[in-house]
């Protein structure tokens, strides 16, 4: 039976007020996060966050190509402002905030007793007070609306200590220990928040590592890149893809008894 003219008006408004879902992916320029950034188009909007304006016009670039919808937010995690900016921009852009990835982080190593005191602050700024700045902004969002979900791209760090790693492996047990909180009071809200913990991934982070190894141990980068692979029983660097599929998992709904559980990526290390 065709539709009277006031049900097909009624229908058209409601379909205007629809608007398309959104995703914040911090330290979407590279690596990691421009995996996650383009996997997550493909289904949602995507704002990229980041320090480097070059990188993230390239990512929302790729992602337009691609038929996707991206914008993109220069600014420090470290700073609070930057996750107001980048709330304040999604809905600026009509969209509905529906998953934030906390993937933006810093590291470096070093014997403890000799650690600088600034980097070690520095890698906390980013890797837990940027992680918290983005939540808490994006809670009352999804509070508000009565869904979303968060995932914080971790590490196996979060979970084990590593020698001469101090201040990251500190600073992403401190992450895991928030995204576990998180999930716990957010719940009954219809958030879902996983903390998502991958062994050694194909990023800058992890070419670091090798480049260190060479550096200290005097090998070549190809027994350097062996030594890292070796730590996975797997014997593999992991795509940052696989990652990015982890994230949109989540993104996605459908297990949401993933809620506060560590998302393991590790190849059974």
């Amino acid at each position: 039976m065709p539709k009277k003219s006031g049900e097909t008006r009624k229908s058209e408004s409601v379909s205007a007020q629809v608007k398309p879902r959104a995703t914040i992916v911090t330290g979407g320029g590279r690596g990691i996060g421009w995996a996650i950034a383009t996997r997550m188009a493909q289904d949602t909007a995507v704002l990229v966050v980041g320090r480097t304006e070059a990188d993230l016009q390239a990512v929302c670039n790729a992602i337009r190509t691609a038929g996707g919808t991206a914008d993109y937010l220069v600014g420090d995690v470290s700073k609070p402002i930057t996750a107001r900016r980048a709330v304040a921009k999604v809905k600026k852009n009509g969209w509905q905030l529906h998953n934030l990835v906390v993937n933006a982080g810093i590291a470096k190593g070093g014997a403890a007793h000799e650690f600088d005191r600034k980097v070690w602050k520095d890698i906390f700024a980013v890797n837990v007070d940027g992680a918290f700045y983005f939540s808490q902004e994006c809670l009352k969002v999804m509070v508000e609306q009565k869904c979303g979900t968060i995932s914080f791209i971790n590490s196996i760090s979060g979970v084990k200590g590593f020698k001469y790693d101090s201040a990251y492996t500190a600073s992403k047990h401190a992450q895991l220990g928030f995204a576990k909180s998180l999930a716990l009071e957010y719940a009954k809200h219809g958030i879902v928040v996983v903390p998502i913990c991958p062994h050694f991934v194909e990023s800058d982070m992890t070419r670091r590592t090798v480049a260190g190894l060479v550096r200290h141990r005097k090998i070549s980068e190809a027994e350097a890149e062996d030594i890292v692979k070796n730590t996975n029983p797997q014997k593999r660097i992991i795509p940052a893809e696989e990652v990015a599929e982890a994230v949109a998992l989540v993104a996605s709904g459908k297990l949401p008894s993933l809620n506060g559980n560590p998302l393991m990526l590790t190849g059974g290390a």
